[in-house]
């Protein structure tokens, strides 16, 4: 079988649909105005001290998800940090729990990614500053030693990790008694309280992170679960951006369904959260000039040698007949029908991919449209 890098001037496959490992390969291309928001809002929240909410909205297969994973990076963030002459932001991206514990579980995410020990040599010349700053914020005196315990040398990292996580005895309890903390950490109160309180620390003056930034992914299923862990899901939002009220930026990625609507968002999230919500961020269908833009950026991206046609191998006549023989699609069912039509192309030794090869594979690539 000939080489594919020899014989489609590709290092792989661009539209593979299965998320690359490998963070080079996490790319942005076209779709110019989405991206471009993005960077606004992000950097908004870099500059300034202010909690925002903010609702990424589309249907299944629009990107937002790609937009998650890609804006998590950590060279685009310093790239975006640095225009704005600020550090890094201390970015995440969970999905929403589909349990019946979902503060629960959204704390423990965060506590997963927590590296307790490089946070201390991160803050370690402004410890003091740190302490006295948990001392100003808040008035439960449990929550504020739990925030000076993750900063303390002298705690062992991995026994404050221990104590986060639940799973201290009350004999290992007894070792934290002298730092103040009596109990574990039980209710969804103590579970937002420190999250709050350590997302506000990590912010601190903006001096070692600008702001947090969290995703949360696949946020429509929140339809599916019972009305008390809808109450608790809005009941965490609502505080966390009331009790973090400087550097916080969330992103609730939405996908329309069966299930959310637009019209129907008022059945899941309150008013109290609603209200704060400063943008709407739509992925909307592409259209043919979206989706031409698109391929050539990312063949261009994942190019090999120089060719002539922008969109080899695919040449320009079949991109219009694919773009409309599809009709009205999201960007994975575009990047499906690429991904389907090179594999089958590079099986089969057939390059340059002209109409004659895409009618032939036609009733396998659009077989939804027979």
């Amino acid at each position: 079988m000939a080489d594919f890098k020899d014989t489609f001037k590709l290092t792989t496959n661009p539209f593979r649909l299965t998320p690359s490992i490998n963070p080079d390969e996490l790319v942005w291309a076209g779709f110019k105005n989405v991206k471009a928001k993005f960077e606004k809002r992000i950097e908004r929240s870099i500059r300034i001290p202010n909690s925002t909410l903010v609702l990424n909205w589309g249907e299944y297969g629009s990107g937002k998800t790609h937009a998650a994973r890609y804006f998590n990076k950590e060279d685009v963030l310093k790239f975006i940090g640095d225009k704005a002459g600020k550090p890094i932001p201390y970015s995440m991206v969970i999905s929403l729990p589909k349990g019946k514990d979902p503060v629960y579980s959204i704390y423990m995410s965060v506590i997963d990614k927590l590296d307790i020990e490089e946070v201390r040599a991160k803050f370690d010349d402004i410890s003091d500053d740190i302490y006295s700053f948990i001392d100003s914020i808040g008035s439960n005196i449990h929550i504020q030693n739990v925030l000076k315990a993750i900063f303390k040398k002298e705690i062992p990292h991995l026994n404050i990790k221990k104590y986060l996580y639940g799973n201290m005895n009350a004999t290992d309890l007894k070792s934290l008694n002298e730092y103040g903390i009596l109990r574990s950490l039980k209710e969804d109160n103590d579970f937002s309280a420190v999250l709050a309180g350590l997302f506000s620390c990590l912010t601190y003056d903006k001096k070692k992170y600008s702001c947090i930034i969290i995703w949360i992914d696949e946020f429509e299923d929140i339809a599916v679960l019972n009305n008390s862990s809808i109450d608790k899901i809005n009941s965490f939002v609502r505080e966390l951006l009331d009790n973090a009220p400087n550097n916080l930026l969330l992103f609730l990625n939405l996908t329309q369904s069966a299930l959310v609507s637009v019209e129907d968002l008022g059945m899941y999230v309150y008013d109290s959260v609603r209200s704060r919500i400063k943008e709407r961020i739509s992925f909307d269908l592409p259209n043919s000039v979206d989706f031409k833009e698109y391929l050539k950026e990312m063949l261009k991206i994942f190019r090999e040698g120089s060719v002539d046609n922008p969109y080899f191998p695919f040449e320009e006549n079949v991109v219009d007949k694919l773009i409309g023989d599809q009709g009205n699609v999201s960007l994975r069912s575009f990047n499906e029908s690429l991904s389907l039509l090179l594999e089958l192309s590079d099986m089969d030794e057939k390059c340059p991919i002209n109409m004659e090869v895409f009618e032939s594979y036609k009733s396998e690539i659009l077989w939804n449209k027979n």
